[in-house]
């Protein structure tokens, strides 16, 4: 029996090719592009959670109040781990972990033209490879991190660094000159992991390398700490106890907040990173479901539409004693045979699409995760519902068909499907509308943003990260590329503009409440190479005090400061020498933060300040050749760190980082909207192609009694966009509902002008009338004589 319906399921697809190819290449598109995206959404959400353990690993986290800010910290002593679990039972073990987020320098002194920055690199205790999961391919896990300068390394800094040769026991050169020794090979980390290194170097490591700061290793913030507990329901009890154990470290805040959380939803969840944006995942994972849901009802739509060509075939067949279980058994196959079809050809989408896909988003996803059980399962349910619901309706209303009904020609409305197929073309044109409106509001908004006024230049602006080692010689680097042509000006700073910010509370003039200040230790060159306005400028214009500090116009106001602020003093010692005004030094996502800029003379090296090593900014004439400038600066860089590769950057790209996540989700709006568009687009044409063979006759009178070929395309197009504008009056509301719940995230955001909706409109309108026209002036343009043969 099946055989037999395989035999009637083919022949329909052979005999009726237009409607095949459709809805095949419908389901097809919808399917890959929900495959590519479910792919990253399960990816998202698999994050840590091949660890043995995941369910029973937490990390301590510290929440406090400063002032009116609510603050979170996940750094802290050394000694914390050790004190928990000598008066936790509950706790099995604990790792302490600190990742470097700086590049560092790291060579094989065998190969010592070969230099590379790293950025996967962090340092643990031995415990983290009892903890996490993580295999070594050589090397015993209780053994590798157990003296200082040993370091675990992952295959493929393996590779790079050694090649084919066995790296257990050689040695490679951290940061210039502090020998690390290869103790095992770990494998490459997934791409699900947190923790992405490439070097595991022993925590007993970490205070040789700050013994000029003895206090780095045991300080409140040093480390985060990771704990095994016996069992989930542990929780609540270490939780109880982490502040009084804590107490006894000498370095904790009693006034602070703790909590554990499970390390497995760190991804998703209290993390500091844009990876793993849950806001950004919700969204793409619900169109993924409307992208699927258009081609399945596009499916059900051109199916249910085409019902009355079968109805014969049905009456037939239950006359010779067909049952209803047996029909819906036919047509069910029918549409399993079509979606098995369409998820071959979505399987090649997804095999031209997956590296796009991944440049897009930024990701990798290991070949791995693409064959385990989870996401293998995950294709078969999708196959499956596909099949069930897009074979759902057509099996039920072609099975239901009155065989002496149908014989007799007594097909009715009301079998035809209409009111249902109307039903799924606005859903699809709905869905398109909005999101062409979406796609316009966030690019509009990324516009916006990109364009707002800084209060500082930020083109033409070459920023270059110091090493210690140049930052020791920072001023005879800084004049010689200050004479270069083309160069107009150079500053420096120990920390870099958009990438971050040190802070400090200083208590509010009137109020006494504590106050944010971001701050930022400056030359008094910052000024004038940034393009900053003086709000108030400096007595003479000159900045040599070292305890002389500018602030911004927020600070003013926040600190409540009344009077002249010239001459205050912030703090105990430090004096307000200027006003600058505000300008932007962090995402314009967010509002205007009080700024300090602690101005510190030649003669002191700014760099000694806590932070980063610097960078120095170095602005460049408009018409200067900037590849030619990058190169004389690269060569100068070297004369002073022959170690280290030159690495830079220019401003208005790491502005840009700020909004990456509003960049790629433009990106994929318009991809969406344009699929979104194409699906609808094929579903209307499926359509308007069976109603104009269907009015094939009608068609051919009209023109013999004088209709023109204009006439005919209006009556074929009349109800169609009736549709269209149906969906366009559903869409606005509720795309303006999403958009301006999404813009309430930024603090400077455009208001929705009146003209995207309308362009919206008229765009589905002109599109739904070229797809329309195509088959429509095809039908009118027919010769009646044709159109009016007996069948």
């Amino acid at each position: 029996m099946l055989q037999n319906y395989l035999k009637i399921a083919l022949r329909n697809l052979a005999r009726n090719k237009t409607y095949s190819l459709i809805n095949i290449f419908g389901l097809a598109s919808g399917m890959a592009v929900s495959v590519l995206i479910l792919m990253f959404v399960m990816h998202e959400f698999s994050y840590d959670k091949f660890h043995k353990n995941h369910e029973r690993i937490y990390r301590i986290l510290a929440r406090v109040k400063m002032g009116e800010m609510d603050m979170q910290f996940d750094s802290f002593s050394t000694k914390l781990g050790s004190v928990l679990k000598e008066y936790n039972p509950q706790v099995r073990d604990y790792a302490r972990v600190k990742t470097i987020v700086d590049k560092v320098v790291i060579k094989n002194p065998e190969k010592p033209s070969e230099v590379f920055f790293e950025k996967n690199v962090m340092f643990a205790d031995p415990s983290f490879l009892r903890i996490f999961t993580f295999k070594l391919k050589e090397g015993n896990p209780k053994a590798v991190l157990e003296n200082p300068f040993d370091v675990v390394i992952s295959e493929r800094a393996a590779e790079k660094y050694f090649g084919k040769s066995d790296p257990v026991g050689k040695t490679l050169i951290y940061e210039g000159n502090h020998p690390l020794r290869v103790t095992g090979v770990a494998e490459n980390p997934p791409s699900n992991s947190t923790f992405n290194f490439d070097f595991i170097i022993s925590s007993l490591t970490f205070p040789a390398l700050s013994a000029h700061n003895k206090d780095a290793w045991d300080n409140a913030g040093a480390f985060n700490i990771y704990l095994l507990l016996d069992s989930e329901q542990s929780v609540a009890a270490v939780e109880r106890n982490i502040k009084r154990e804590g107490m006894r470290t000498g370095a904790f805040d009693n006034q602070a907040t703790y909590t554990l959380e499970g390390f497995a939803s760190t991804h998703l969840g209290n993390n500091f990173h844009d990876s793993g944006n849950s806001k950004l995942i919700s969204i793409f994972a619900g169109v993924a479901l409307l992208i699927l849901s258009l081609a399945l009802f596009n499916y059900m739509s051109l199916t249910t539409a085409r019902a009355t060509l079968r109805a014969k075939e049905v009456g037939v067949r239950k006359v010779i004693g067909a049952g209803r279980s047996g029909l819906v058994r036919q047509f069910y196959t029918e549409s399993v045979l079509l979606c098995v079809l369409a998820f071959l050809f979505a399987f090649i989408f997804v095999f031209l699409l997956q590296q796009p896909f991944y440049d897009l988003l930024n990701l990798q996803i290991d070949a791995s995760f693409l064959i385990s059980p989870s996401f293998l399962a995950f294709l078969v349910v999708l196959l499956l519902l596909s099949a069930l619901i897009a074979g759902s309706y057509p099996a039920l209303i072609l099975s239901g068909f009155a065989p002496l009904d149908v014989l007799k020609g007594r097909l009715g409305g009301n079998h035809s499907g209409a009111i249902l197929r109307k039903f799924f073309m606005v859903f699809q044109f709905t869905v398109s509308i909005a999101l062409i409106i979406c796609s316009l509001v966030v690019k509009n908004q990324l516009t916006f943003m990109q364009n707002k006024k800084l209060g500082l230049y930020k083109d033409q602006i070459l920023s270059i990260p110091l090493s210690a080692t140049v930052a020791k010689s920072y001023f005879p680097l800084r004049d010689e590329i200050k004479q270069q042509a083309g160069v107009q000006n150079v500053t420096v700073t120990n920390s870099g503009l958009f990438k971050g910010y040190n802070m400090w509370f200083v208590k509010n003039f009137t109020t006494k409440i504590d106050v944010g200040l971001a701050n930022m230790v400056t030359d008094n060159q910052f000024v004038k190479t940034l393009g900053l306005k003086w709000k108030t400028e400096p007595a003479n214009g000159v900045l040599k005090n070292r305890n002389h500090v500018l602030l911004n116009e927020t600070a003013i106001k926040e600190l409540g400061i009344k009077g002249n602020p010239i001459g205050q003093l912030l703090g105990e010692k430090d004096e307000i020498a200027g006003i600058v005004q505000d300008f932007h030094f962090t995402s314009v996502q967010s509002s205007m933060k009080a700024m300090e800029l602690i101005i510190v003379s030649d003669t002191t090296n700014i760099l000694n300040f806590p932070g980063s090593n610097g960078v120095l900014y170095a602005r460049l004439n408009p018409d200067a050749d900037i590849q030619e400038k990058v190169a004389i600066i690269g060569k100068i860089f070297k004369k002073y760190d022959r170690e280290k590769p030159f690495e830079y950057y220019f401003l208005d790209d790491a502005f840009n980082e700020t909004f990456k996540t509003e960049i790629r989700m433009s990106a994929m709006f318009s991809v969406f909207t344009g699929l979104a568009i194409f699906i609808a687009c094929m579903g209307l044409f499926g359509l308007v192609t069976f109603t104009a063979e269907t009015r094939t006759k009608e068609i051919g009178i009209r023109k013999v009694l004088g209709a023109s070929v204009s006439a005919i395309v209006a009556l074929l197009s009349k109800d169609f966009i009736q549709l269209v504008v149906i969906a366009i009056v559903l869409a606005v509301p509720v795309a303006y509902y999403f958009m301006d719940k999404w813009l309430q995230d930024f603090t400077y955001k455009i208001q929705m002008p009146i003209w995207i909706f309308v362009a919206a409109g008229s765009l589905s309108i002109a599109i739904a009338l070229i797809t329309i026209s195509f088959q429509s002036v095809r039908a009118a343009l027919m010769n009646p004589v044709e159109s009016l043969k007996n069948e």
